[in-house]
């Protein structure tokens, strides 16, 4: 084996710190402990589809440039990369022994199959049809399509389809099914099944995870990343569009009937099955997992508790600051990274089904002010989020430790892709 230097095991770390999700103001920062720690002084400028490492010491001086592609979240190889940081850091590892671990997190399996995957996309599909106000025939349609999805997005991504058609031939073939069930059963309503169904591609913890990095000064990566997000959600609905002209070509739909209110019982009976697709399709640890469970029920007992007494806005930006909080509580002590908490509590909050559902009152109801207006409500409500994570950051900073120094300034550690 050739020999691994130090600039190599950066190169490879900052490359897989990336590909599982890891966003601008952590990578960036982290990667440049772990230089130091490395005795090399390096400089880090990540966007969502390449990543710069700049060397300025004596020692091969440079930018070297890394072609990297967006990719789905792995909290399970995110957690062992943020502990593989901490020994670097911590005790010393030296470059082949840190490449060699690093090597191994790499080609672990992630513990799940693809069938349970699948099933995750269905119980997911079911779970927020009853969260966004479904009556029964849209519950079981969603759950029923978010099954035939799964497999389709799962079969594709093994073919190496490329993500953008894969998201126009999911919303394609959820919305023919969906219209398909509403004219035989007239008590559905296409647009609440379509969304349930492909809510594990709607792109609202992106357009979050944006807005942050904006916040943050990382323009670049968050420009990039906010247009990657509204596009995956255009290609998505005119896919959505596609399949509704197919069946209304054929048949005329019937109207979809009025979305009901969830009691607070039916929606807390359904965060629990949620939070556990989402650690599924998330790819957590099983040890990780009842942390995961705590996050999801307190960010959202938080929001309905919030809302009884504050607007939609105030209460979504309450939740994620308690959230943020417990999250970074608890990490803190077991020395995890908080995304492995945060990130899947955001998914109760983040906004992408309003921006869904705004798209599809501009195209099926040629609404352009009320399409526009649930747009708005989108944004707003991801701005919202951000300012509650930051909020966070600055009363309850963050010390898990990647180096010897408690106190370096390691405040970063919030979410991944």
């Amino acid at each position: 084996m050739p020999e691994i230097t130090s600039e190599t095991l950066i190169l490879e770390l900052a490359r897989s710190l990336h590909a599982c999700g890891s966003p601008a103001y952590e990578l960036d920062q982290r990667m440049e402990q772990v230089a130091a720690s490395l005795g090399r002084s390096a400089t880090f400028f990540s966007t969502p589809t390449a990543l710069f490492v700049t060397f300025d010491d004596d020692e091969a001086q440079g930018t070297r440039l890394l072609r990297v592609y967006p990719s789905d979240t792995n909290l399970r190889r995110y957690a062992e990369l943020f502990e593989l940081q901490a020994a670097i850091r911590n005790e010393g590892l030296q470059p082949r022994e840190a490449f060699e671990r690093l090597k191994e997190i790499n080609e672990a399996s992630d513990g799940y199959g693809m069938s349970i995957e699948v099933i995750a996309f269905g119980i997911a599909g079911a779970c927020v049809a009853v969260l966004v106000g479904g009556n029964s025939t849209v519950i079981l349609s969603s759950g029923m399509i978010g099954l035939i999805v799964g497999g389709l997005v799962i079969g594709l991504t093994y073919l190496r389809v490329q993500t953008h058609l894969i998201n126009v031939i999911a919303g394609f073939v959820a919305s023919a099914i969906a219209c398909g069930i509403q004219v035989v059963a007239t008590s559905s309503n296409f647009e609440l099944t379509a969304v349930s169904a492909l809510i594990v591609l709607v792109p609202g913890l992106h357009l979050t995870i944006s807005i942050n990095e904006l916040a943050t000064q990382n323009l670049a990566s968050g420009s990039a990343r906010i247009s990657g997000a509204l596009t995956t959600l255009l290609t998505m609905i005119f896919g959505v569009y596609m399949g509704h002209g197919l069946v209304d070509g054929f048949t005329s739909i019937p109207r979809s009937v009025t979305p009901i209110t969830p009691t607070f019982a039916m929606s807390a009976a359904v965060v629990v099955p949620t939070a556990l697709c989402f650690a599924v399709l998330f790819r957590t640890r099983y040890r990780d997992i009842p942390w995961l469970l705590l996050a999801s029920l307190v960010s959202y007992t938080s929001l309905r508790l919030a809302a009884e007494f504050f607007s939609s806005f105030a209460a979504v930006w309450i939740a994620s600051v308690v959230a943020g909080m417990v999250s970074h509580f608890v990490t803190n002590r077991l020395r995890l990274p908080s995304a492995v908490m945060l990130m899947p509590a955001l998914i109760l909050l983040v906004p992408g089904s309003i921006g869904f559902s705004g798209m599809a009152q501009i195209i099926f109801r040629d609404d352009l002010p009320g399409g526009m207006r649930l747009i708005a409500t989108m944004m707003l409500t991801a701005v919202a989020i951000v300012a509650g994570l930051l909020l966070t950051d600055a009363i309850t900073p963050n010390y898990q430790q990647l180096g010897k120094d408690r106190h370096s300034g390691d405040h970063s550690s919030r979410m991944p892709h």
